[in-house]
């Protein structure tokens, strides 16, 4: 290991004070200490000897001895003194109460001391390599006395750079520099240790260079330009589709997923849907196979569910049949298996029937953001936290089919999952629902919401869509919903295609908060989590100010995420990726056409 600084506190410090402080004492004796002795901060033990000569300073606990002071300390007649840090060989003195015994020859004196908690110090520090590159990290040993927050930062002709900031225990240990967030340089180390009460010690270490970060971190940058260039237009419901771009009408499978474009998106809302009726009773719980060619002998690529699911009509044909596409809505009894596929097949165009949805009211969940937007009067007028479905390896088929559906009444209501309970359901899509966050119900019957309700806002769902029950400022939730339902209210579920962008909040949006004890950040000026406060303001490009930097977004009234965490998403759905591999692997071990 090559050192780049050592420094040692617990060493023994000794101040022999002269004796023309006083004159000659008679007796011996160590003068009281107040407070307590904290090992790593150096205090002043004074004491009387009657002769010159030399004394031993000993720390005793339970008659034995768990610490020195000094042993053959000179010393002159009278009063003399000794600086010590309450450690021994960097070994800090046990805490709690002990006893000081003083000796010269064959006299003693004791008193009574309190050793408190062991001061955070850095006992030492060293490196394998003072040089580190992309390739190359730098491995540091660090001592210290206590556990604690330990920041490891550089100072350089350019300013300060932060290299680790970790917990550590007490102890040796080994930490890790990969140059993260750092800049080329050569930087002077610092390390400051923290303990649980506050209390800091520093240390200053010798100097490492730091190289080829600075070229990453302009190739990453160049990416991100790229990908924040891409065309987000592009990103329709019909994205990937062979026929994507014929289609000039505005609809559902045209408009760009882009939920700040209000007007086009409302127009989507209440344009006319398309949908597949049989006539039969019930028949939003049937479903109907779509077909690779325009006959009833030829195998299937997908179904569709009746009466409720929206399908795109590409071609009518002269025999009968139709050319349309849409999601597959494959259940776990479906026939055909292609989990949420977007498929272009045929169906008798006899069963295909048009309906208006409701034109007041309209719904639109974004899997991407996993957010419901309500849409009322032509305008974005509520947002609210919702979760998916979450596919897994043994049910692929969790998850929730995009496209777009009417709400059918009469409505369900609660109903039972397993040990949950979904109050409100709203059916869409055959074993869909629009319901509440689901509960469990504890022992005097009440409701217990601690399984499902922190998932909101993520998925986590069976293939249903779970709404957020807590009231926003416009005092919407799942109540709000099913207070307004009507029969034929539209809800879209836009996909989250690979490629897809989870834009940035302007950053003059404003925000709100509590500077007196406030935990979270708001979108509005008063918010039901906190009824009687009026919050204070601040826009979204604060956000990660020191101020605001450990505040939590508001659950009710679904405040934005930060940037980094919409960084994460978007790195997820980055272009050439993969953001949901397992239904990847199901849908490869299914057949195109069945």
């Amino acid at each position: 290991m090559r050192k780049i600084g050592r420094w040692l506190p617990g060493l023994l410090f000794l101040c022999v004070l002269s004796a023309c402080l006083s004159g000659l004492a008679e007796g011996m004796s160590i003068d009281p200490h107040s407070g307590e002795i904290r090992p790593g901060q150096a205090v002043l033990i004074t004491f009387h000897v009657p002769e010159a000569g030399t004394a031993d300073l000993v720390l005793r606990k339970d008659d034995k001895t768990v610490s020195v002071v000094a042993t053959g300390l000179k010393v002159e007649a009278g009063l003399n003194g000794v600086w010590w840090n309450g450690t021994y060989n960097n070994i800090p003195a046990p805490e709690g109460e002990a006893v000081l015994v003083l000796s010269q020859k064959d006299r003693t004196a004791e008193q009574t001391v309190t050793i408190g908690p062991v001061i955070p110090l850095i006992l030492s520090l060293s490196a394998d390599t003072g040089t580190l590159t992309p390739d190359q990290p730098v491995n540091l040993e660090v001592n210290v006395s206590c556990a604690g927050l330990l920041k490891v930062t550089g100072i350089g002709e350019n300013g300060t750079v932060t290299f680790a900031e970790v917990e550590v225990r007490k102890g040796t240990q080994e930490i890790v520099l990969n140059g993260e967030n750092t800049h080329d340089g050569v930087w002077t180390l610092m390390a400051k240790l923290t303990d649980h009460e506050g209390m800091t010690s520093e240390a200053e270490g010798s100097s490492i260079t730091v190289s080829g970060f600075d070229q990453l971190a302009a190739a990453a940058a160049a990416e991100m330009a790229l990908l924040a260039a891409r065309d987000q237009s592009q990103y329709t419901p019909s994205y990937g589709s062979p026929y994507a771009g014929m289609d000039t009408e505005l609809n559902y499978w045209t408009v760009p997923m882009d939920i700040t474009d209000e007007e086009n998106v409302w127009k989507m809302l209440t344009a006319p849907v398309t949908v597949v009726d049989t006539g039969k009773k019930n028949s939003e719980k049937m479903q109907v196979l779509i077909h690779a060619e325009p006959s009833e002998n030829s195998g299937s690529v997908g179904v569709v569910t009746c009466a409720t699911q929206g399908v795109h009509v590409l071609e009518n044909l002269e025999n009968g049949w139709s050319l349309i596409e849409c999601y597959s809505s494959s259940f776990h009894d479906s026939k055909i298996k292609a989990w949420n596929l977007l498929v272009q097949g045929y169906v008798p165009t006899s069963l295909l029937k048009t309906e208006i949805p409701n034109q007041e009211i309209a719904l639109v969940v974004d899997k991407l953001t996993q957010r419901l937007y309500i849409f009322k009067d032509g305008s974005l007028f509520s947002t609210l936290l919702v979760s998916t479905g979450l596919a897994n390896v043994r049910q692929p088929y969790n998850e929730t089919r995009s496209g777009e559906f009417l709400l059918q009444l009469p409505a369900v209501g609660e109903f039972r999952s397993d040990n949950l309970y979904c109050s409100m359901g709203i059916r869409f899509n055959n074993g869909d629902l629009i319901h509440e966050v689901p509960h469990m119900k504890n022992a005097d019957g009440s409701k217990n919401y601690k399984t499902t309700e922190y998932k909101l806002g993520t998925r986590g769902s069976h293939g249903c869509i779970r709404v957020q029950r807590l009231k926003t400022p416009e005092g919407t939730n799942m109540k709000w919903i099913w207070n307004n339902k009507k029969q034929n209210m539209k809800i879209v579920i836009w996909e989250d295609w690979q490629g897809r962008e989870y834009a940035y909040p302007d950053d003059q949006m404003t925000l709100y908060y509590n500077p007196k004890s406030g935990q979270y950040y708001h979108t509005q000026e008063t918010c039901n989590s906190a009824k009687s406060v009026i919050f204070s303001p601040f826009t979204y490009g604060e956000l990660e100010n020191e101020a605001y930097a450990s505040l939590k977004p508001c659950n009710y009234c679904s405040a934005p995420l930060r940037k980094t965490e919409i960084d994460r998403i978007n790195e997820l759905h980055a272009p050439g990726g993969d953001h949901d591999p397992v239904l990847t692997e199901a849908r490869k071990k299914q057949p195109a056409v069945q």
